[in-house]
C-alpha cells in the first residue's frame, strides 16, 4: 500500500505474518504542509483490525467538577483526544521548551497513537527506549518503568510485552515531548502487532482523518457514478428525488418519467441492475423500489 496526498508519504508493506525483516517504502518526499490528522476518540480505545484495543483509547472527565485541578493533573492540556499520526508529522513538530502545548497544524494535541517497526531496543534501569519507524520518519520511543516517570506525570506501573522485539510491528500510545532540542514519544502503552491487518488499518485511518479534515467528509455523488450509464443514473436521480416513502417508488412511474429519454425496456434492465449492484431494493413488491441510501 502507497499513499501520498499532498506530500502526506505514507508508505506501507505488503503481506502478513509478525512483520519480521520489512521494510516501509518511503514516499511523499517534502511538503507535508496543511495536514491535519485531528478526530476525536476522546470516549475510547482505538482498535486495527484484529488489534482489539477496548480501552485506554482516551481520558475521561473526572466526576463531580474539579477541572482545574483536573488540567493541572494532566499537563494543563483541555484537549484530551487520542490522534492517529505518522512519524512525519511528529518529525514537523517545533521544539518546544517547557510545558508548552504541543501543535499540529494549528490544533493542540495531547494523546497520538502510531504503528512501526521497532529498529533498535536500548534498556536502562529507568526505561526502555524503543527506535520505530512508520514508513514517514523514525522515532524514539520511552517507557518509564515503576516510578520512573518524568517529573510530575507520576509513577507508571508498566508491563514489558515479551512480543516485542527488533523487526516487529508495534503499536504506540503515547505524548510527544521534547528533550536537549530531540523529540520523543513518552508511551502510555506500547504493544506488539499480533495481526499484521492493523499496519494496513492504521495507515486507512490516517488517511481518513486527513481526507476528512482537509476536504470535509465524503458525500454520495449523484450523477454518472462508476460503472454507471445515463440511464442508470436518471432511474437513481428519480428515485432519490422522489417524495420519501417507506414503500419507495412504483418502477412504472420511472418508466411513464423517463420515457421521452428511454424505452420502458432499457428503464426496467436498468433498475434490475442497479439492484444487483445494490443501489436499489425492492420494497412491498417487485414493482416499488428504494434506495438503499434513502434512509429507510
Amino acid at each position: 500500500m502507497f499513499v501520498d496526498y499532498d506530500g502526506f508519504g505514507y508508505g506501507g508493506s505488503g503481506g502478513g505474518g509478525g512483520g519480521s525483516g520489512q521494510a516501509f517504502s518511503y514516499g511523499g518526499g517534502g511538503g507535508g504542509g496543511g495536514q491535519d490528522f485531528s478526530y476525536d476518540y476522546s470516549g475510547g480505545g482505538v482498535g486495527g483490525a484484529g488489534g482489539g484495543e477496548g480501552s485506554g483509547g482516551g481520558w475521561m472527565k473526572s466526576a463531580g467538577g474539579g477541572g482545574g485541578d483536573d488540567n493541572k493533573a494532566r499537563g494543563g492540556y483541555k484537549n484530551q483526544t487520542l490522534r492517529p499520526v505518522t512519524i512525519k508529522q511528529l518529525a514537523e513538530v517545533p521544539v518546544s521548551t517547557g510545558d508548552m502545548p504541543v501543535n499540529i497544524d494549528g490544533d493542540e494535541i495531547k494523546q497520538v497513537t502510531f504503528v512501526g517497526v521497532v529498529r533498535n531496543i536500548s534498556s536502562l534501569s529507568t526505561n526502555v527506549t524503543y527506535t520505530v519507524e512508520d514508513g514517514t520518519g523514525k522515532i524514539d520511543v520511552r517507557l518509564w518503568l515503576s516510578g520512573a516517570g518524568d517529573a510530575g506525570d507520576g509513577p507508571q506501573d508498566h508491563m514489558l510485552d515479551p512480543e516485542i522485539a527488533t523487526g516487529k510491528y508495534v503499536r504506540v500510545y503515547g505524548e510527544l515531548k521534547f528533550f536537549n532540542n530531540a523529540r520523543h514519544v513518552n508511551a502510555h502503552k506500547i504493544r506488539a502487532v499480533t495481526d499484521h491487518n492493523e499496519v494496513t488499518y492504521h495507515g486507512l485511518e490516517a488517511t481518513y482523518v486527513h481526507l476528512t479534515k482537509t476536504r470535509g467528509p465524503a458525500t454520495i455523488a449523484v450523477g454518472l457514478e462508476a460503472g454507471m450509464s445515463a440511464v442508470h443514473s436518471a432511474i437513481l436521480e428519480a428515485v432519490r428525488n422522489a417524495p420519501p416513502k417507506h414503500e419507495g417508488v412504483d418502477i412504472r412511474d420511472i418508466q411513464a418519467a423517463l420515457s421521452a429519454r428511454f424505452p420502458a425496456g432499457d428503464v426496467a434492465a436498468a433498475a434490475e441492475w442497479l439492484i444487483g449492484e445494490g443501489h436499489l431494493f425492492t420494497t412491498i413488491d417487485e414493482h416499488h423500489l428504494q434506495a438503499t441510501d434513502s434512509g429507510f
